[in-house]
């Protein structure tokens, strides 16, 4: 191993399987050493890292430790501290400072194994753990990691000690419930580290400009949409957010046209046996809303039962199998924009980014077995040219099957050969990621960059051979024979509402024209134009286009037209005396570029021809 390797070596893989630095290797194995670069020596710091804040706050506040996991841009730490206990920010330096002293002390992370007996007596006062070790602990023996005074359940891998931590930041603090019908909460606080306090500080810079492009900051400051208790995990969309809202769902609409879809409108609440004969009773219980019927008994009558949709394609099945098909019909292409209810946990919501209540641009395709190469790559290319429009980069992995999969090991097989075939035709690069499918069908992810190289997962094409069994779905072959159609779940934006966050945050506020709810501000010299301004506001809301009248007395045209820049105005149409007389405008972009006089109606017409195509940069090309 080389110096370098060596100082920056977080953990290793060895024959696939990630692994203490300490951990001897017991025969010949392939090994693959994990730093900071790599998703996996991410996870390991920041798993460390939040075992570093579980013995914090068991050393500060005498926390009752649940969960401390890694996620994919930082970690938390979940406890207990009483029904009327929180922790409060201004506790938050102190718990930072205390993670910080032991990754300066450098303590060592101690791998032991234990039987479940010593299990029981080591976490016998936390009921947390023992739950964990019920259900979870199989074997007659577990792992446990020790550091400094803190000694928790875990698998691991870690750190050789602490002081591979060089730079650590407690960033939040909130009440979660653990289910959904948990009465008592726990208290989550997240964080982030680093292998250099080099990084940590880069990372704070990065964090500076995202914070002045959040999507909740710029939602407010320009009357996007907001949020109330009274609604909790919802978003009340105001006139302005409502424009670009329905500017992108009209988009995809455009594309459905276009490409051979189909939109429908089904029913928001079902009786539960839908999403049991789905599998989703199963598998996705805690996160849906279920409902009581007014004089039902759901003791003696379960079935009656109703639960919010958090989905639409078992809905969608359903409208597939009213009636009977034929192989001339397919593929149907049924595409959906009704509204969906998950019960997320409390204290992750945040913003457009989760929510309970949302809309997706959700489609299913029913198709042959041989028309799946092809639709698979039609799908690709929907996903490829909507987010050229939009201005992503993106990055494709392939998701195989999960330990959890229902149905035939023959079929998943099938089914990932065939993705994986599309998306070596695609020419785009990918990255396969085992076992990380949905538990009815292998799938297609898409990892889109924002403005601030950030990525967010919105759009996905995933496979399903289950739910056509389950649903018994069939068409008439042309052989005469009933067969079984091949199910596409597929998603361009995802939900509506994360990727508008996204978007809001790579625009940091400055739409493009056809997306803006700020198009058009006209500002009129002086009082003598006020009635020709109104006229040209007329004139471009009659047309579609969003504007805006500035006859504010009290400023001076200077700080009118500086005012709608700051605003973000894609144009400013200034009108003064000769304006008005030759019936023109005097067009000024939001970067102040200055294109001159243009007749009124022409003016109209290439905002209108800009706007229909979609074009990034309005205001270069006008």
């Amino acid at each position: 191993m080389s110096s370098t390797l060596a100082d920056t070596a977080l953990a290793a893989e060895v024959n696939g399987e990630s692994y203490d630095l300490e951990r001897p290797l017991e025969t010949d194995s392939d090994l693959r050493f994990l730093t900071f670069d790599s998703p996996e020596g991410k996870s390991v710091l920041w798993h460390s890292s939040a075992h570093i804040l579980g013995a914090a706050a068991e050393q500060f506040l005498g926390a009752v430790l649940c969960r401390g996991p890694s996620t994919d841009r930082g970690f938390y730490h979940d406890f207990f501290l009483g029904k009327e206990r929180t922790v409060q920010g201004s506790q938050l330096p102190i718990l930072e400072q205390i993670c910080q002293r032991m990754a300066a002390d450098a303590q060592p992370f101690r791998r032991l194994e234990v039987s479940q007996d010593q299990l029981r007596q080591l976490f016998k006062d936390n009921p947390f753990k023992l739950r964990v070790i019920e259900e979870k602990v199989t074997g007659p023996t577990a792992t446990v990691y020790g550091c400094g005074t803190l000694v928790d359940l875990c698998r691991g891998p870690h750190l050789r000690h602490a002081g591979q931590i060089g730079g650590l930041k407690l960033l939040a603090t909130s009440s979660v419930w653990r289910s959904p019908g948990s009465l008592e909460p726990l208290q989550r606080v997240l964080g982030i580290s680093f292998p250099t306090p080099e990084l940590l500080r880069a990372w704070e810079a990065q964090r500076e400009e995202a914070e002045s492009r959040d999507h909740r900051r710029i939602g407010k400051e320009q009357e996007l949409f907001f949020f109330h208790e009274l609604s909790p995990g919802s978003c009340f969309f105001l006139p302005r957010g409502t424009r670009v809202y329905n500017a992108l769902v009209a988009f995809i609409r455009a594309e459905y046209a276009r490409r051979g879809f189909s939109e429908v409108k089904t029913p928001t609440v079902f009786s539960v046996k839908l999403w049991k004969q789905s599998g989703h009773w199963g598998h996705y219980r805690e996160n849906i809303f279920a409902l009581q019927p007014k004089g039902s008994d759901p003791a003696r009558h379960p079935t009656e039962t109703l639960a919010l949709k958090p989905m639409n394609c078992p809905a969608h099945c359903l409208m597939f199998a009213h009636r009977p098909r034929s192989w001339r019909e397919l593929p149907v292409r049924l595409a959906d924009f009704g509204a969906l209810h998950r019960a997320e946990a409390s204290g992750g919501l945040g913003g457009l980014t989760r929510l309970w209540r949302f809309q997706q641009d959700d489609a299913h395709i029913f198709c042959a077995p041989e028309q799946l190469q092809a639709e698979i790559r039609g799908c690709l290319d929907f996903l490829c040219s909507v987010y050229a429009v939009l201005g992503f980069s993106f990055s494709l992995s392939l998701s195989t099957r999960p330990s959890s999969f229902l149905g035939e090991p023959r079929l998943w097989d099938h089914a990932e050969q065939v993705l994986q075939q599309a998306l070596e035709e695609s020419g785009e690069p990918w990255a396969l990621k085992p076992g990380d499918g949905a538990f009815y069908g292998p799938k297609i992810d898409v990892h889109l960059q924002d403005a601030l190289g950030r990525p967010h997962q919105c759009g996905t094409i995933q496979l399903d051979f289950q739910l056509p069994m389950r649903f018994n779905l069939q068409y008439k072959g042309q052989a005469g024979a009933l067969e079984r159609p091949v199910l596409i779940h597929r998603a361009v934006l995802g939900s509506v509402e994360r990727l508008l966050a996204v978007l809001t945050e790579s625009c940091g506020g400055k739409w493009p024209l056809w997306l803006s709810p700020f198009q058009v501000a006209v500002i009129p010299v002086g009082t003598e134009q006020e009635e020709y301004a109104r006229e040209i506001q007329q004139s471009l809301q009659a047309a579609g286009l969003a504007s805006d009248l500035d006859t504010d007395p009290g400023l001076t045209l200077s700080r009118k037209v500086r005012r709608a820049q700051l605003t973000h105005y894609n144009f400013q149409f200034v009108v003064g005396q000769k304006e008005q007389s030759k019936r023109t405008v005097n067009i000024r972009t939001r970067d102040n570029r200055r294109l001159g006089e243009w007749d009124l109606t022409a003016a109209v017409q290439r905002l209108l021809e800009l706007q229909n195509a979609r074009v990034s940069n309005a205001e270069e090309v006008f």
